[in-house]
Order: structure tokens, then sequence, then C-alpha cells
């Protein structure tokens, strides 16, 4: 197997410390946005349940009172 010389294609070598501020590269902060990205989801899920939720008791106790009045 030969070894590809990147030098003679342009490509420019980085150290660590260049890597991880290049375009916001990293770890610790591709950490922190995927860390952000599944709390939104969460968020948006919980919303959504707690909504889900608070119709269906609304609904259930108009229901109930609705038959109780008519007694």
């Amino acid at each position: 197997m030969k070894n590809l010389e990147l030098k003679n294609l342009g490509v420019q070598e980085l150290n660590a410390n260049e890597m991880s501020t290049i375009e916001g590269g990293g770890l610790i902060g591709n950490i922190f946005g995927v860390i952000g990205a599944v709390a939104t989801t969460v968020g948006g899920v919980v919303n959504t349940v707690g909504t889900v939720v608070g119709n269906t008791v609304k609904f259930g106790l108009t229901q109930l009172f609705t038959i109780l009045g008519s007694l």
C-alpha cells in the first residue's frame, strides 16, 4: 500500500489547538451542541405531552359536570 502525500494535494496540517478552534470544532463544543439539541427536543415533547394531558383532563371534567348536571 502506498502512502498518500496530502501536502502534494494542497492539504494543510493542523495541530490539536488549531483543530479545536476551526469552525467551532472540538470535542467540548460538539458535546454541548448535542446536549442542547437533546434538551430542545425533550422540552418540546414534554410541552406537547403536557398540553395533551391538560386538554384530556379538561374534556373529562367537562363531560363529568355535564353528566352530573343532568341528574
